[in-house]
């Protein structure tokens, strides 16, 4: 209930939650740190430069205009955010896909365990997941917002 009245004061305010908002006013140099992976792909950065994210986390999910995330363990915790956005594994493989992450060089004789892979090269059961929503929903948040329509690269 707290949380349903939350999202409607922030709507009813038209105050942009951070989560969604886009990563920083200069598009270019976000356009050079997150990859567009159109429709089959996502993509999530850290990095202090972004403007608007104040965790330093940038996703851009299957094709998506780049936007501000936060790290989550459930979907409560994305609810600031407004409807559409759940906590998700955004990323696969890397330092920011599972908490149990293993550098190359760190990896035995056999590649195992090796970035988010376990002995038997299965992924690891210690993802990281993210807010998170689909292009259609971060489409509709720009125009709420005013916003030119996202042309992926």
């Amino acid at each position: 209930m707290r949380v349903a009245l939350f999202a409607l004061l922030v709507a009813a305010a038209g105050c942009e939650p951070e989560i969604g908002q886009p990563c920083d006013p200069n598009e270019a140099e976000v356009l050079d740190k997150v990859k567009i992976a159109d429709g089959s792909g996502s993509d999530l950065v850290r990095d202090v430069s972004f403007d608007t994210c104040s965790t330093a986390l940038c996703a851009s999910t299957d094709g998506s205009r780049p936007y501000c995330t936060k790290q989550c363990e459930s979907d409560i915790e994305c609810a600031e955010a407004g409807d559409g956005f759940s906590c998700q594994q955004i990323v696969q493989f890397g330092i920011l896909a599972c908490q149990d992450f293993t550098p190359a060089d760190e990896c035995d004789d056999d590649g195992f365990p090796c970035d988010c892979l376990d002995a038997d090269g299965q992924p690891s059961d210690q993802p990281l997941k993210y807010c998170a929503a689909s292009p259609a929903v971060i489409d509709a948040r720009d125009v709420e917002f005013g916003r030119p329509k996202f042309k992926a690269p």
